[in-house]
């Protein structure tokens, strides 16, 4: 399932699948920038991973890391 969200004015998603028996797998896209996979918890812990994902998406827009190098210095 993808949930889609926007920080900042920027658009993102985080989708959550199961790819292993009761587990979460959770993974994020900025824009329509690269996928990036971020972490696989046991699904009891969704809570522990939704606001660690939220936590690495925000600090990821707010230190422009998701721009490619040559927009990231503007």
């Amino acid at each position: 399932m993808t949930h889609e969200f926007e920080y900042k004015g920027i658009h993102y998603s985080v989708t959550v699948y199961e790819e292993i028996k009761g587990r979460w797998t959770w993974s994020f896209q900025i824009e329509n920038g690269a996928i990036r996979k971020c972490m696989d918890l046991p699904m009891e812990q969704e809570e522990i991973a939704r606001e660690e994902v939220m936590r690495k998406v925000k600090w990821m827009i707010d230190h422009k890391k998701w721009l490619p190098p040559s927009r990231s210095a503007s």
